[in-house]
């Protein structure tokens, strides 16, 4: 081993990659995903959820990775919520807060009933689910 690699600054790099995912559940601590990429228990991402124009975006951690017997290649991916800093006005937390108080924050800064979360639409009736998708910018440390 060369003593003088020692003395030099340690190199760190970050490999980054976009892991589409369907998000199937979330709560105010983690959400379950579905993916067609594996992703390693312990794994540190950042999560971007787009829920119609908006996109919201928090950091996790992957804290369970299954296969899906008899999919082929469909995982169920559970995260965590990571609380690296507070949650921003873009944060997925602070969203799901809102919607669960009822409100959501639009990309316009104003504040709009969630009628997906009441059930109803504007007329009274039922209201499907927002559209909502999510990528995964999987980070791991380069050696």
């Amino acid at each position: 081993m060369n003593s003088d690699a020692l003395d030099e600054p340690e190199s760190i790099g970050m490999l980054e990659r976009d892991v589409p995912a369907r998000l199937l559940d979330i709560s105010r601590t983690g959400c379950l995903l579905e993916s067609r990429q594996r992703l390693e228990d312990g794994t540190v991402a950042e999560l971007r959820l787009q829920i119609e124009q908006d996109v919201f975006v928090d950091d996790v951690r992957v804290t369970r990775c299954v296969l899906v017997k008899g999919s082929g290649s469909v995982y169920l991916v559970g995260a965590e919520f990571l609380q690296t800093h507070r949650p921003g006005e873009r944060s997925i937390r602070r969203a799901i807060n809102g919607m669960l108080r009822g409100l959501v924050v639009g990309q316009n800064g104003r504040q709009t009933t969630n009628r997906a979360a009441s059930g109803q639409n504007g007329n009274g009736n039922s209201a499907a689910s927002p559209v909502i998708n999510s990528v995964f910018s999987a980070g791991e440390k380069a050696s």
